[in-house]
């Protein structure tokens, strides 16, 4: 079978095949290697501090400079400008994400119970007041920029959705569930979990309480699994 959605279609085992991790990624979108790591991370850190409190247009370099305690040289060595840090900075963020996937999916328990607690993480990281105010900066710079948003799309959300696939096809393929597409499944299954708290967040500016938003995973997985069922 093939991705329904895709412009392109690509077989689902192809999909997830030869997954590129965090790793990859980062060496396909900047030449080298930083030359120190704990800088890097420290101007990331403070980066998305900053942004989510002024927004990327609102925080001059000198300013990232001095809060992650390195020069604007250093940054400079890192990363081409603003935007490439932005785009670094969700990277990192979906990676840090994906590891505790990794962990999850390698884990007991049943599958809704695994995919109930990827999705607790998920909308956890998601609803955290940094991550909120850093995804209206995105928003904000996808206006300006259509190419930087693609590039934002794929190294987050885009990114995300694959890695659920494959943890979707890795439970099809042992019997868990009878799928015909674990991408389109993926985006179904994300659709569930953050359909209408995204629009809530949008025009409310307001996360939802958290057990709110954990009876919204359970009730999206239990449709899911029941939708699915082997």
């Amino acid at each position: 079978m093939t991705c329904p959605n895709d412009p392109k279609p690509l077989p689902c085992p192809q999909l997830v095949a030869t997954p590129l991790i965090g790793t990859e990624l980062m060496a396909l979108r900047s030449p080298g290697r930083p030359k120190d790591m704990e800088k890097r991370e420290a101007i990331l850190d403070a980066a998305m501090r900053l942004f989510a409190e002024r927004g990327i247009e609102g925080v001059p370099i000198e300013s990232v400079a001095s809060a992650a305690g390195v020069s604007k040289v250093t940054i400079y060595a890192n990363f081409k400008d603003k935007s490439a840090i932005l785009e670094a900075i969700v990277l990192r963020e979906t990676n840090r994400l994906a590891d505790r996937i990794a962990e999850i999916s390698q884990s007991g328990g049943s599958l809704a119970d695994r995919l109930k607690r990827v999705g607790g993480a998920l909308v956890t990281m998601l609803t955290e007041p940094c991550h909120l105010a850093l995804d209206r900066c995105l928003g904000l710079e996808a206006q300006r920029n259509p190419e930087l948003a693609r590039r934002f799309f794929e190294a987050g959300p885009g990114h995300l959705r694959d890695i659920l696939a494959g943890m979707l096809m890795e439970a099809s393929a042992a019997g868990e569930m009878n799928l015909t597409c674990a991408r389109t499944a993926s985006e179904d299954l994300l659709g569930l979990w953050l359909g209408f708290s995204a629009i809530e967040r949008r025009f409310l500016c307001t996360a939802s309480q958290h057990d709110v938003l954990s009876a919204r995973v359970d009730r999206g997985v239990d449709l899911f699994i029941r939708a699915n069922a082997a």
